[in-house]
């Protein structure tokens, strides 16, 4: 069964599920209490996230000037939630005095309008400690953790100790975490949640088996994945299209709150597929970039060396997408 005919047959039974009104997923029996700045980060969690991509000048150094204009962008279409994470933002090709830098030009022109989830470097406990201390007077509301660790007991370690050397809320970053480790880390104090790379029935069974715990698995980027997944109670996801198109992101989740499953799946043959095909040829997180730069958003459409950067011949198929539906123009 290929994706279309997979989403055509389950969308009738999410119709009945949603129309029977499927009750909110508590939290009421979290073993963890929670300080009021992880309950305000839980309470806002919710909705599209639009990973910010780093937009670079002609020498590759940051275009802060375009970073800013894009989180006003993002703020006036009211996306809720907008982050660095280890892909989008390339955290791996900047340096900590480049990272904290824009750490702090992202919240300073966000100014608490949007929940502003940022991200540690990839290093070791007392490294991300440092870090995370440092930047916690710029403004960011809670920070991912991005961390060393070979096997599931040195991932634990590693999150419990940022999380007793620290006062911001944090988020864990899944990659290949087991249902137990998951149980584990739901219990750290002020990890507030994790953005989820599993496939749909991980993603599934992890919300599942923390959802008393005040911990908000969120899908790391598919609609399809959240078009299920927000029933059972994740209560956010990445979106691919948001950083260049916000209106998309938003309406999505507006369809899923009110029930309307026929318009969100509709979504998802109309904007997610089409835009699939586009990115595999070229390369992620460079389509999404190349999105912005013919958007008008940012100056140059460049990822740092090795990786290669599109050129203008490489995009037909992009501006053709954007320009079929409607998205060549900044609104």
């Amino acid at each position: 069964m290929n994706r279309r005919s997979f989403l055509r047959a389950a969308v009738g039974s999410l119709s009945l599920a949603v129309g029977a009104g499927i009750p909110a997923v508590g939290r009421a029996g979290s073993a963890k209490s929670l300080d009021a700045a992880s309950k305000k980060v839980l309470e806002r969690l919710k909705g599209p996230m639009a990973s910010i991509t780093i937009p670079y000048n002609k020498d590759f150094s940051i275009d802060h000037g375009s970073l800013r204009g894009w989180v006003d962008w993002m703020c006036e279409n009211k996306v809720p939630i907008i982050l660095l994470t280890y892909g989008d933002s390339e955290l791996y090709n900047l340096t900590e005095r480049e990272l904290e830098a824009v750490t702090r030009t992202v919240a300073e022109q966000n100014r608490g309008r949007a929940l502003f989830l940022g991200g540690t470097p990839h290093g070791w406990s007392r490294q991300l400690v440092d870090f995370v201390n440092r930047v916690e007077d710029s403004g960011v509301d809670a920070i991912s953790v991005h961390h060393y660790g070979k096997n599931e007991d040195e991932i634990h370690r590693a999150l419990a100790q940022v999380s007793e050397g620290t006062r911001l809320p944090l988020l864990a970053y899944e990659h290949g975490f087991s249902r137990d480790l998951v149980r584990r880390i739901a219990k750290i104090p002020r990890l507030v949640g994790m953005k989820c790379h599993a496939e749909l029935y991980n993603y599934y069974d992890f919300i599942r088996d923390t959802k008393d715990d005040d911990f908000a698995v969120v899908s790391a980027g598919q609609m399809k994945h959240f078009l299920f997944g927000y029933l059972i109670g994740s209560p956010a996801y990445l979106c691919a299209l948001t950083p260049f198109a916000p209106q998309v992101g938003v309406r999505f989740y507006e369809a899923m709150k009110k029930g309307s499953i026929e318009e969100a799946r509709q979504m998802i043959f109309d904007y997610e597929e089409p835009l699939l095909e586009v990115t595999i040829p070229l390369e992620y997180p460079q389509c999404y970039k190349s999105a912005l730069y013919l958007r008008g958003i940012y100056k140059t459409q460049l990822v740092r060396p090795p990786k290669k950067s599109n050129t203008p011949d490489d995009l037909s198929p992009l501006r053709q997408f954007l320009q079929e539906r409607g998205l060549l123009k900044k609104s």
